[in-house]
């Protein structure tokens, strides 16, 4: 220990307790300091984070008229190699007039707005929809096509890409698929089903698309046997909204390249709305491919 005490006198270096502490609070303000710097980069890079700084640079150039944004992506969407604002705002719709402690419970009239990043033109399409707090923007692209997919967990859905030809109306240039399908509200098969006399497990179902011509008709019963699933089906509930959609996603269901728009019917619904696995159970696939800018039925699934 002596040796040690000199070694340290030889280094010029008087020890005191004051030298100590100061020592300590510069090492806790170093690391406070740092912390914080990491944890700024991590926000501003996160999703919250850019769309706070997306949002900034977007109402430099545009008017919302009151609207939040609610998503945002900023990528070349148009091809020029200048970086595009994609986004979808609306009116915010809340559980009580107290901004702070309330939540968005519905957007009303929802707008999907691309602003070019090159000459900062502004391409607003009105939905004239309102959508579930869930709604959400998703970007797809083919080898042909780019989508732009909005949908929340009740059934309402926009489907854009935008129009390659030259327009006289800059809003015109971006195209509503589902709408260009059908004028009336985007709805699947109404749902029967019937329970099998003779195992518990196993249902029929049968689906009705009433005449809807972006549909095919289903003649035969589908039967489901949810045996080996291991859950007991006397616990859960029909659907509640025989016809419509629930969730919508685009898939290359033959690997050539070419996406195929998949719409969703949820069969069975657990009745403990706290469960965490096995919400639903049972699901109709309706598969569309997307010629002349219109969902052209292709085939349906029904299973577990």
């Amino acid at each position: 220990m002596k040796k040690i005490s000199e070694y340290i006198k030889s280094l010029g270096f008087t020890f005191s307790f004051r030298r100590l502490r100061r020592a300590f609070v510069l090492i806790i303000l170093f690391a406070i300091i740092g912390v914080s710097v990491f944890l700024f980069y991590e926000f501003e890079n996160s999703e919250s984070g850019l769309k706070k700084i997306y949002s900034k640079e977007i109402m430099k150039n545009v008017d919302l008229q009151g609207k939040s944004i609610i998503k945002v992506y900023k990528r070349d969407v148009n091809e020029d190699k200048k970086l595009d604002y994609i986004f979808i705002c609306a009116e915010e719709v809340r559980s009580n007039d107290n901004a702070l402690n309330s939540i968005v419970e519905l957007y009303k009239s929802l707008d999907f707005v691309i602003l070019d990043g090159k000459n900062q033109e502004v391409y607003t399409y009105n939905t004239n929809k309102d959508f579930d707090a869930n709604v959400n923007l998703s970007i797809v692209e083919d080898e042909k096509n780019r989508y732009f997919l909005i949908s929340d967990y009740s059934g309402n859905v926009c489907c854009c890409k935008i129009s390659q030809k030259d327009m006289q109306n800059i809003d015109e240039k971006i195209i509503d698929i589902v709408k260009n399908t059908t004028e009336k509200e985007f709805l699947g098969y109404t749902i029967y089903t019937k329970k099998d006399e003779e195992n518990p497990n196993v249902i029929n179902i049968t689906l009705d698309n009433y005449s809807k011509e972006y549909i095919g008709a289903v003649n035969e019963e589908k039967k489901l046997d949810f045996s080996e699933l291991g859950v007991d089906i006397s616990r859960y509930r029909e659907t509640y909204l025989r016809d419509k959609f629930s969730e919508f996603k685009f898939a290359d269901v033959n690997n050539d390249g070419i996406l195929e728009f998949v719409a969703y019917q949820y069969v069975l619904y657990n009745l403990d709305e706290t469960q965490r696995s096995n919400k639903t159970i049972g699901k109709v696939e309706i598969f569309f491919n997307i010629e002349d800018d219109k969902l052209k039925f292709n085939k349906v699934n029904v299973e577990i």
